[in-house]
């Protein structure tokens, strides 16, 4: 290869990695947008809903939503993932798979259309059993999206993915408002949940440029088979995961210390819920993008590392001082049972926060089952450190959830390190000047409930408010002193990435205009 050709293909190359970055940043800004005006949709509709239906329709839609779920796992077979992660993939690709996932969710829609009674009589209410049996027809739906779905997360194409997603929010909430006005009950509730996957299916379908054809590939089910299956098996053990210690507890300690565990985990799971998972969608298409540049990957999961530090590392910190008159003003004296578990588990969302970030680059990586063998491990020492910690009530438990979140985290950053060409130590330096931030932020707030604890009670709206302002007070001051390089580079490129993408968003471009 000549000269003028190796710098012709590293033009190339430079260029595809600005194309993949910018189409990373933009599709994270959307998916956040989007995200939000979700939230505000739904839960706007949730309160006109209310004032509309009574108690026990929403007991009965939640009741077969129970079982829709959990339905829903069982048909998760992640075949959809795999035309993502996959290098090439062909039309007959596509074709297969939404044949697999037609043949297995129209068999599912069929099974619960049928054995609606028999679950009725589990339920004790035979009111569920034709609910759950309309609600069914939602599986064949999500067989028509799935295919166009990939497709718009293969192509970076989260503008329109997202859209398509809140069309469906809309009709979600729309139809059962208006019909629930016109006297439906219960069934406005059904047919909403029914007229917002059909509104996402057609929006999906048409943004993707994507209609179905019914033909089958034998070679390209193989190709997908042992991927998808694994993906499969991870979504089962991750379930396991994140359900083994509300059992147990439920199970030996009682409902009233569920509801402080659950308040208190659900709490620490917040930041992690609403950020970094949405974003790993996103992460997970870029990094599949150039799965072959393993360097570039390398590269860009630890800017991820350094911008999450940034968020993680300083929230926990404040969530860990202010706990006591967080949970006091929001919800009250009687759940100050919650204080000393979140705390707790504040460290087990920082560990967390990393596995999680983790995740897509094994996937893309093609290590799936790698880290579904890993993720089995985790599931294991997690129950076994969980009934240990039993004896010291919930207080017990969220020491267990937080030291089996470290080991999940050290299996993960292991995995990496072992097929990766990076390092702990790069790891850990990309989140130097965070930790160093916190430090200093943990520090100064000890400092000052030492000096104000015997003037003002750490549970009340006046210590929350002064903690928090102290606490932002102190990372500003910290900043101006350290100067950071690399936090100061992540906030000028997060502040001028928002601002860039916030001028394409029609209202505010007619605003700025």
């Amino acid at each position: 290869m000549s000269v003028l050709e190796k710098d012709k293909k590293a033009a190339l190359r430079r260029e595809a990695s600005v194309e993949v970055g910018e189409q990373t940043r933009e599709g994270i800004m959307w998916t956040a947008l989007f995200d939000g005006l979700q939230f505000v949709i739904r839960f706007v509709g949730s309160i006109i809903l209310a004032r509309i239906l009574f108690p026990e329709d929403f007991g009965l839609m939640g009741l077969a939503l129970i079982v829709i779920q959990l339905a829903r796992r069982l048909a998760n077979f992640g075949f959809n993932m795999v035309l993502v992660q996959l290098k090439t993939v062909k039309k007959e690709h596509y074709e297969t798979v939404f044949m697999i996932n037609l043949v297995l969710l129209g068999g599912l829609t069929a099974a619960l259309w049928f054995a609606g009674g028999y679950i009725a009589e589990f339920f004790n209410n035979e009111r569920i059993a034709p609910i759950i049996s309309v609600l069914a027809v939602d599986f064949l739906l999500r067989a028509f999206i799935s295919v166009p779905n990939a497709i718009l997360r293969r192509t970076m194409l989260f503008k329109k993915l997202e859209q398509a997603r809140a069309v469906g929010a809309f009709f979600a909430i729309l139809t059962p408002v208006v019909l629930a006005l016109t006297g439906f009950g219960v069934w406005s509730l059904v047919f909403g949940y029914l007229c917002g996957s059909l509104a996402e299916m057609v929006m999906t379908m048409c943004y993707a440029r994507w209609l179905p054809k019914f033909k089958f590939h034998f070679w390209a089910f193989k190709e997908v088979f042992a991927f998808g299956l694994w993906v499969y098996i991870d979504g089962y053990i991750s379930y396991g995961i994140k359900k083994v210690d509300f059992f147990c507890v439920g199970k030996f300690l009682g409902a009233a210390q569920l509801g402080f565990y659950e308040r208190a985990f659900n709490l620490m799971s917040l930041p992690r819920q609403r950020i970094a998972v949405k974003i790993n969608n996103v992460l997970f298409s870029a990094y599949s993008r150039i799965q072959d540049q393993p360097e570039r990957i390398v590269k860009a999961m630890l800017r991820v590392v350094t911008y999450f530090s940034i968020i993680t590392l300083p929230l926990m910190t404040w969530m860990y001082f202010v706990a006591p008159s967080l949970i006091t003003v929001l919800y009250g004296q009687k759940w100050k049972a919650v204080i000393k578990p979140l705390q707790i588990m504040c460290l087990a969302g920082v560990f967390d926060t990393f596995s999680l970030i983790l995740g897509p680059v094994l996937l893309a990586a093609g290590l799936v089952g790698h880290r579904t063998r890993r993720k089995f491990i985790h599931f294991i020492i997690l129950g076994i450190f969980v009934i240990v910690g039993l004896q010291w009530q919930i207080i017990g438990v969220a020491w267990a959830t937080t030291a089996a979140s470290l080991v999940q985290f050290v299996l993960m950053l292991q995995l990496c390190v072992k097929h990766l060409p990076f390092t702990v130590l790069q790891f850990l330096k990309a989140q130097k000047s965070a930790f160093s931030y916190s430090l200093i932020q943990a520090t100064s707030l000890s400092a000052l409930i030492l000096c104000f604890r015997n003037y003002i009670s750490m549970d009340s709206a006046t210590a929350l408010l002064l903690l928090s302002a102290f606490s932002t007070l102190v990372l500003i001051v910290t900043h101006k002193v350290l100067k950071s390089a690399d936090i100061d580079e992540s906030i000028n490129e997060i502040y001028f990435g928002i601002k860039k993408f916030a001028v394409r968003v029609p209202i505010v471009r007619w605003f700025y205009v």
